[in-house]
This record gives C-alpha cells, sequence and structure tokens, in this order.
C-alpha cells in the first residue's frame, strides 16, 4: 500500500509531456545562400517538438547529428520550474528535412517556431550547434531573448554575405553549392555507415571524464540520425561573421552564460572566447569533467548551472 502510494505521488508530480509538430516557412528571412530562384516545393516544414510545465519558457536545441532526446537528463526536472520546450532543429530527427537549394537559417527558424507556438521571450540553452543558433538568434533577434545559455560552440566563421555585391554573392552561393554537390556526391559512395563509425570515435575523442556512460545514447542518436546533410548539396544556414558585426553594435546584450567543458575541442572553445569579446558582460563557467556534449556528460551540475543562472537574471 505505501509503495503503490509513493508510485501515484510520483505520477502525479511527473509533467506531462506534449508532442506535435508546427509548420514554418521553407525560406526565410534573413537567409542569403539560396541558389534557386523558383519557389520551394512547399511553402512551409515542419519542426517537432516536446513540451512540458507551466511558466516562462525555456527552449532547448540539440547538437549537430544529435537530436531533441540529448536533453532527457533535464527536460522533465527543467519542466518543473519552467514551460519547457525542446524541438528537432530543421534536417535533424522527426523535423523536416531541408529543400535542396532553398536558403534558410536556424536561427530564423527559432522565431518562426517561437512565432507558431506563442512564445514572445524566452529563456534558451544550447549545445554545439544549438550553441551556434543560439548566438546567431542573439545577434538577430536580441530582443526576444530573456537569458541564453551557450555552451560547446557559438560563433562560426562563415563569410558575412550582407556586405556582398549581388554579383559576387550569386557567385559565392553558386560555388559553395557545387562543392556541396560533389561532397554529397563522395559520401554517397563512401556511404553512411562509414561516416557514423568515424563520428562515432570524433565524439568519444571530445569527451570529458564520464563520456562512457553516455557512450550508448549518443551511438543510438547517430544511428537513428538521416545526416541529410551528408548526402545533399547544402546552402549554409549560419551567418557567421555577420553575427559578429551585429553584436558588436548592440548597445545592451541579452544575459548570456557561456558553460566550457574542460576537455572540449580548442575550435569550440575558441569559439566560445569569440562571443566573450562580443558580449563582455556575459557570464563564464567551465565544467570541469565534461568534453563537447556538456550537458549530457555532467548533467546534474549543467542543471544547476542552467537554473542558477535562469534565476539570478530576475534579480
Amino acid at each position: 500500500m505505501i509503495l503503490f502510494s509513493l508510485t501515484v505521488a510520483f505520477v502525479a508530480c511527473t509533467p506531462k509531456v506534449k508532442t506535435g509538430y508546427v509548420k514554418i516557412p521553407t525560406v526565410t528571412e534573413n537567409a542569403l545562400s539560396g541558389v534557386k530562384l523558383l519557389s520551394p516545393d512547399s511553402p512551409t516544414t515542419k519542426l517537432y517538438y516536446e513540451e512540458a510545465g507551466e511558466g516562462e519558457p525555456l527552449i532547448l536545441l540539440h547538437a549537430e547529428f544529435m537530436d531533441c532526446r540529448m536533453w532527457d537528463a533535464q527536460f522533465l526536472k527543467l519542466a518543473k520550474h519552467f514551460r519547457v520546450i525542446r524541438y528537432d532543429l530543421r534536417g535533424y530527427g522527426k523535423s523536416d528535412m531541408p529543400e535542396v537549394g532553398q536558403g534558410f537559417l536556424q536561427a530564423d527558424d527559432l522565431k518562426n517556431f517561437m512565432d507558431a507556438m506563442g512564445i514572445k521571450k524566452a529563456h534558451f540553452a544550447g549545445v554545439s550547434l544549438g550553441g551556434m543558433t543560439l548566438a546567431e538568434f542573439i545577434a538577430l533577434y536580441p530582443e526576444r531573448v530573456l537569458s541564453a545559455t551557450i555552451t560547446s560552440g557559438a560563433l562560426d566563421n562563415y563569410p558575412n554575405r550582407a556586405t556582398m555585391p549581388k554579383p559576387i554573392l550569386k557567385f559565392y552561393n553558386d560555388t559553395v553549392f557545387s562543392l556541396s554537390t560533389q561532397q554529397a556526391n563522395k559520401n554517397r559512395i563512401r556511404g553512411l555507415d562509414d561516416f557514423k563509425k568515424e563520428w562515432k570515435s570524433n565524439m568519444r575523442s571530445m569527451g570529458g571524464q564520464h563520456y562512457r556512460k553516455i557512450v550508448k545514447k549518443v551511438d543510438g542518436m547517430i544511428d537513428d540520425c538521416k545526416c541529410w546533410q551528408l548526402v545533399n548539396p547544402v546552402t549554409d544556414a549560419f551567418i557567421g561573421l555577420q553575427a559578429d558585426s551585429l553584436l558588436s553594435v548592440q548597445k545592451i546584450h541579452p544575459p548570456v552564460l557561456l558553460l566550457i567543458g574542460q576537455f572540449d575541442t580548442p575550435v569550440s572553445k575558441k569559439s566560445m572566447q569569440r562571443m566573450a569579446a562580443l558580449c563582455p558582460e556575459a557570464k563564464i563557467e567551465i565544467l570541469h569533467e565534461a568534453g563537447h556534449l556538456t550537458n549530457m556528460e555532467s548533467p546534474d551540475e549543467f542543471f544547476d548551472k542552467l537554473l542558477d543562472f535562469i534565476q539570478s537574471t530576475k534579480h
């Protein structure tokens, strides 16, 4: 009887999870990387999401070749404090794949996702690819950010297309698309199984002291990944150095926490350092036992630092 009561109490305290899809534009407003002049086959694309809890919105963004399941350790715990939402970025998980040749930005997708969900402002946390998306979202849409926790990568080195004359922009995009097409053809010949084996090995090399505890979960997500980006020509879904320019002229930045895994790669750390230089008021903390996938490798410490930071922004 006591065991039954405890089970009922636990179930009653577990936040209910809602799942679904939202439609957002296929071609996004700030994208300058498209090569096809004709309208897309479909004007909209679908993003898969999961939602739980009540209160201020908190949106979680996953890493490359992962999906929203990488937030399993924090999702329901955070739902006790926030309306927490995790979604699969375009090209990953259960969300739609990109349409070949049509330009989009992951940061625009995030803004359009918020609009579809009826969210004006939110707290955010992003890992690796999700951190890059979030850094550019701050550059493009700072007024939509209550706070941002970025880890394992922020700003990338894509050239600033916004400063290119139209003929140069077209030449650049056509060249990138042509090279991407050649690489996609090589990847098809090589096969995804070989790539996934290599990616699993790379993730192990980026891991910290506890990576062995999550290796099966990470390998499972890599196995499930469609890897659309590898076997199709892609248009860059990021603005790169344009974000640096936008951040440098912002008078006030939203509250930013940069969480750096001690065993993360030098490239990732350098990207985070660039973000810190552009947002000097940002808070920086080290996760001493983590590598690249910080929220999975040090789940409790990540949760505590994220929650403490968000709560500190309200004071």
